[in-house]
């Protein structure tokens, strides 16, 4: 990949201007975490990105994220697969259960 310098009065340092021609395969470098923080994404994505793109570069399996409101969620999808599994659906009162599945907030 060639990359064009920008003149120093027209653009400051910290921009990048990519000349690029897109191929078929996968990248082995890239500044796209670079690029990212400059295009504002924050920086704890940029770092869970690094941290991924680590772990795929070393075939090694990528951990999920884990948080309360993840496992809380969870939890949710947990409990109404539970129901549904559990639910008659010849003889059950589906407003019940849709009411039990999707508790009004």
């Amino acid at each position: 990949m060639s990359v064009l310098r920008p003149e120093e009065s027209s653009m400051p340092v910290e921009d990048i201007v990519f000349l690029y021609r897109l191929v078929p395969g996968q990248a082995h470098l890239s500044y796209g975490l670079h690029c990212a923080l400059l295009a504002g994404v924050p920086i704890d994505v940029v770092k869970r990105a690094a941290v991924v793109l680590d772990a795929i570069g070393n075939s090694q399996h990528v951990e999920r994220l884990s948080n309360e409101n993840i496992e809380a969620q969870d939890q949710q999808y947990k409990n109404a697969l539970d129901k549904m599994l559990a639910f008659d659906a010849r003889n059950g009162d589906l407003d019940q259960f849709f009411q039990e599945i999707f508790p009004a907030s």
